[in-house]
């Protein structure tokens, strides 16, 4: 069976809509949980990523963001003129 491009994205856009409906209800279920809400959020992340990016890529995203946790950023401020 061949899939056009435009269906298999279609399918993954369905497919993150689903997951992030699932995630808002337990979120709505655990307010007061909020290692439970960022587990859940940590889930969709990965799961976008897998879809855009493929494993490889949501792999190296997922460790670099493990890694800046370990140096507090630094935030300049900046002026607009």
């Amino acid at each position: 069976m061949i899939v056009n491009k435009n269906e298999k994205k279609y399918r993954q856009m369905t497919s993150s809509q689903t997951i992030l409906d699932d995630v808002f209800r337990f979120a709505e279920k655990h307010k007061n949980d909020p290692m439970a809400l960022s587990a859940s959020l940590m889930v969709v992340a990965k799961t976008i990523y897998l879809n855009k990016l493929g494993p490889e890529q949501t792999q190296l995203m997922i460790h670099l963001f493990a890694d800046n946790m370990e140096q507090p950023y630094k935030f300049e401020n900046v002026t607009l003129h």
